[in-house]
């Protein structure tokens, strides 16, 4: 498996992964910004030259020690590989790398388990997420 920044020829293999979970929340114009992004990271994972998941997320522009990981999605057929432990660490590590001294994750209640016993992280805060809808 390699793990490797996103180009422009992934957005399609990306979303079609997501589709895959029924998701809806991707358009195609999101991870070509996130490409051309420089406070973005975007990486995907590749196996037999088949993208098999992926991990989005930022540098906060206001505060750029601090990072946030927006989403990381693996094919659920090819789950519990350390396909996301694998995506999560090199995230990770280019987020240190470039300055960052802190990494948040937002998820849902069934990453749990995940985020904190197969990738170190440590709960933080009890958010309470809110939205405002245009």
């Amino acid at each position: 498996m390699n793990i490797r920044k996103a180009t422009k020829k992934d957005v399609k293999s990306c979303l079609n992964l997501e589709k895959l979970d029924k998701g809806k929340y991707w358009k195609s114009i999101d991870f070509q910004r996130a490409i051309k992004d420089k406070l973005a990271i975007f990486l995907v994972a590749e196996e037999d030259k088949k993208i098999i998941g992926y991990i989005t997320g930022f540098f906060v522009p206001t505060k750029r020690t601090e990072v946030m990981i927006h989403e990381t999605r693996v094919n659920k057929n090819l789950r519990h590989k350390k396909t996301g432990t694998k995506l999560i660490k090199e995230f990770n590590k280019i987020a240190f790398t470039g300055g960052g001294k802190e990494i948040y994750a937002e998820i849902e209640k069934k990453l749990k388990k995940f985020y904190i016993n197969s990738c170190k992280f440590k709960k933080s805060r009890n958010w309470i997420e809110v939205k405002k809808i245009k």
